[in-house]
């Protein structure tokens, strides 16, 4: 079995970080990479909520947000991640994302709030519904 491979971004001023292998299998279930995912982050109207149901090994987060709030470019040190089309995606798309919050320790001592992307899919008819205000 293949050992998990963290892959690291900064996107925004925020950092992120998600498994390499979870993001494959993310694309390939729901055709969307954790990197698109992470623009819902600088959507101000997006929804959060603590996700009791799957947050007994650590506190995970359900948001719901338009991806086209988000459409900067990443680096991760000082490096272009990819191209900007990883980033902007097929354009304005509400999505339905899982994170959770951690502090990474860095080499020189530093602490560093990390962002963990876990899932990102299409938002269902009813979660857009609760983003546009429409459903109670």
């Amino acid at each position: 079995m293949e050992k998990n491979k963290m892959v690291s971004f900064s996107l925004g001023g925020m950092t992120f970080e998600y498994d390499d292998n979870k993001n494959k299998i993310n694309i390939k279930k729901h055709g969307i990479s954790f990197k698109s995912a992470a623009r819902i982050f600088f959507d101000y109207d997006r929804i959060e909520y603590y996700d009791e149901e799957h947050s007994y090994d650590e506190d995970r987060y359900n948001t719901i947000g338009d991806t086209s709030a988000g459409k900067v470019v990443g680096k991760s040190e000082g490096v272009l991640i990819g191209n900007v089309d990883q980033f902007i995606g097929r354009g304005n798309e509400i999505l339905f994302v899982v994170y959770t919050e951690r502090v990474r320790i860095e080499k020189n001592g530093l602490k560093t709030d990390v962002t963990r992307l876990i899932s990102a899919r299409l938002a269902t008819d009813f979660e857009r519904g609760l983003y546009y205000g429409k459903n109670y």
